[in-house]
């Protein structure tokens, strides 16, 4: 019996020991956190364009960049309207499908380009989860970025 106990009890130590120590490797990470000055986030909001300053969002990920004939989004949560903008890289027909997550169209819209300025594109009444297609001309590709 009291090998028995000897040995629980070598065990017992050998493992609060081991877990004593681990939090220790990670202590001088978990403490060594930089907090920006006022002065470095003052300057990081100067340097934002205007246009970018109300168009902020913390939670959301706007914009969201995608890829023409690149398949499906990841699954976009809307609440209302869409905006699509992109430079597109040849002239032609331009079309995004917003589909919910069953796969039925529920909003289609189409840009036909004859310059290379920047274009874009809303849908609106959209609510819930959604996944977005977009197709360019002759499948010549681009990118283009979502705005929910």
């Amino acid at each position: 019996m009291k090998k028995y106990q000897k040995t629980t009890i070598a065990a017992l130590s050998s493992m609060a020991m081991l877990l004593a120590s681990v939090p220790a490797v990670f202590a001088d990470e978990a403490l060594t956190v930089t907090n920006p000055s006022s002065q470095e986030v003052q300057t990081q909001i100067q340097t934002q364009p205007q246009s970018q300053a109300h168009e902020i969002n913390i939670f959301a990920q706007n914009p969201l960049r995608e890829y023409f004939n690149g398949g499906y989004s990841t699954d976009i949560y809307l609440s209302g309207n869409v905006t699509f903008m992109f430079t597109p890289l040849t002239t032609g027909e331009y079309v995004f499908n917003v589909e919910d997550m069953s796969g039925n169209l529920k909003g289609s819209g189409r840009v036909i380009v004859s310059d290379f300025g920047t274009k874009s594109i809303t849908l609106g009444n959209l609510y819930g989860y959604h996944k977005i297609v977009a197709y360019s001309p002759n499948s010549y590709g681009g990118s283009y970025d979502i705005y929910y």
